[in-house]
C-alpha cells in the first residue's frame, strides 16, 4: 500500500473530518497540539506506526482516536476496512466492538442498581430462579455449591463461569438472551462462586438482569437510557440496513499469513434479526460513539446535560473487588486490579498509565483507556483476531503516553 507523506496524511483526514464534525457533541481541538500538552511530532509517529501495521498486513485497516480535556486531538483511520475492493477506512465506519459490549452494559445494570432494584451481594437467584441450585467440579465429581452466585460475582467474573469464544455465540445465535443464560448455567461450575476470578460469559446474565428488572429487552433498555440521551446513534446489537455501507470486514490470519474474512457484512449474523441481544459482546459501534460513552464516564457520569449514572456510582465501579479473589488466569498482578466491568491501574509508574487509568478491550481487535490524572481518553479499533500476539495495545499505549510532552 502507498503511504501518504505526513502532510497528505494530516490534509485528508482534516478534510474529511469536517463534515464529520459539523454536528459533533465532543469538538474537535482547534487548538494546536503542543498548547493541550502533545507533540506533534511524537504523534506523527504513531501514525506512522500504525500505517506500517497495515501495510505489513497485519491489520486489514486500524482507528485510532485521543481526546484530552474533553476535546478530540487525534482521530485517524489507516487501511481498508474491505480489502478485497481497497474500500478504504472512513472516520464513521462501524465495528463489531466485542467485549467492549461489557462495560456498557454493567453500567446498565448498575443505573438500576443506583435506583434501589438489588444490591451488590444479593443472590442472583432472587431475580433468576434457575440460580437456586448448582453444581462445581471438583476434581472428577461434581459438588453442591458452597456460596451463592452474588450479583457482584457476575459483575466482577468471579461467578465460576467459563468463557464463550465467538464460535460458542454463533451456535447460540438464534436463541434470546433469557434461553441463551438458562441453557449456559446447565453446565456445573469451574469453581467456587466468590473465590476466584476467570473471564467469563457472566457479563450476558448482567444483560438478562437488566431485562428481569426493568422489565424491557436489553436492546432497548441500552437505546432509551444510554445510547438515546447520549446521541450514540450508531451503536446497536443489529445492524440497521441503510448503515450497511459503512460495515466493516473482520478479518482472520491463516498460518501463511494471509488475511482472511472471517465475517463479511453481506453475511454477518449482526445483519440478521438479532434476538441474541449478548451484553458481554453484541454490541456493534463507532470510535466516535464510544468516546462519547468514555467521555460521559470521565465526566462523572455526565455528557451535554445528560445524567446517566451518579459520579457515587462510577467510584464503586472503579474500586479494586477482585481483591483477594485467585487468579486461575493471572492477568492483573499488584500493578492492576478489576472492578465492576473495567480493568483498573492501581500503582503509579507502571506501563499500563497513570494510577486510577480504567478501560477494556474486545476479541475483534478493540481497545479503550480512560485516564482521569491526564483528563484524557485514547481508543483504537481494528476488525482483527491479531491484536493480542503483536500486542497492539501495549504499542499503541506506549506511542500515546511517550507524545505526552
Amino acid at each position: 500500500m502507498k503511504r501518504l507523506n505526513l502532510f497528505q496524511s494530516f490534509s485528508l483526514v482534516f478534510f474529511s473530518l469536517i463534515s464529520f464534525y459539523v454536528s459533533a457533541q465532543l469538538n474537535f481541538s482547534k487548538s494546536d497540539l503542543e498548547s493541550v500538552g502533545f507533540s506533534s511530532a511524537k504523534l506523527h509517529v504513531l501514525d506512522s506506526v500504525m500505517h506500517t501495521y497495515v501495510d505489513d498486513n497485519d491489520f486489514s485497516a486500524i482507528q485510532t482516536a485521543i481526546v484530552k480535556n474533553g476535546e478530540i486531538i487525534h482521530y485517524n483511520s489507516y487501511g481498508y476496512s474491505e480489502i478485497e475492493t481497497k474500500k478504504s477506512l472512513k472516520e464513521d465506519d462501524i465495528f463489531r466492538i466485542a467485549s467492549m459490549t461489557k462495560p456498557i452494559v454493567s453500567v446498565a445494570l448498575m443505573k438500576l442498581y443506583e435506583e434501589g432494584h438489588f444490591k451488590l451481594n444479593d443472590p442472583v437467584y432472587k431475580f433468576i430462579p434457575e440460580f437456586k441450585s448448582f453444581t462445581v467440579k471438583k476434581r472428577k465429581k461434581q459438588k453442591p455449591i458452597k456460596n451463592d452466585i452474588k450479583i457482584i460475582d457476575l459483575l466482577r467474573h468471579s461467578a465460576g463461569f467459563g468463557f464463550k469464544g465467538p464460535d460458542g455465540y454463533k451456535k447460540s445465535v438464534e436463541m434470546s438472551l433469557e434461553q441463551f443464560v438458562k441453557e449456559s448455567i446447565k453446565a456445573p461450575l469451574l469453581y467456587e462462586p466468590g473465590t476466584q476470578w476467570r473471564y467469563s460469559y457472566s457479563t450476558d446474565v448482567c444483560g438478562y438482569l437488566v431485562e428481569v428488572i426493568s422489565g424491557m429487552s436489553l436492546d432497548v433498555y441500552l437505546k432509551t437510557q444510554i445510547f438515546d440521551p447520549l446521541k450514540m446513534k450508531d451503536t446497536f446489537f443489529e445492524l440497521p440496513k441503510e448503515k450497511m455501507d459503512r460495515f466493516t470486514t473482520l478479518y482472520n490470519k491463516d498460518k501463511k499469513g494471509s488475511l482472511n474474512v472471517y465475517d463479511s457484512p453481506s453475511e454477518s449474523p449482526f445483519t440478521k434479526n438479532i434476538t441474541l441481544f449478548s451484553g458481554a459482546g453484541g454490541l456493534l459501534s463507532t470510535a466516535y460513539d464510544y468516546l462519547i460513552f468514555c467521555q460521559m464516564l470521565l465526566n462523572g457520569g455526565t455528557f451535554n446535560g445528560e445524567r446517566i449514572i451518579k459520579a457515587s456510582t462510577i467510584n464503586l465501579m472503579l474500586e479494586d473487588h477482585a481483591e483477594g479473589l485467585k487468579y486461575k488466569k493471572l492477568l492483573f498482578g499488584k500493578k492492576r486490579g478489576f472492578g465492576l466491568g473495567f480493568d483498573i491501574v492501581k500503582q503509579d509508574n507502571t506501563k499500563f498509565g497513570s494510577k486510577g487509568t480504567y478501560g477494556w478491550g474486545g476479541m475483534f481487535g478493540t481497545y479503550f483507556r480512560i485516564d482521569p490524572v491526564e483528563d484524557m481518553i485514547y481508543i483504537y479499533m481494528t476488525q482483527s483476531f491479531e491484536t493480542y500476539k503483536l500486542k497492539l495495545a501495549d504499542k499503541f499505549r506506549e506511542l500515546v503516553y511517550d507524545s505526552l510532552l
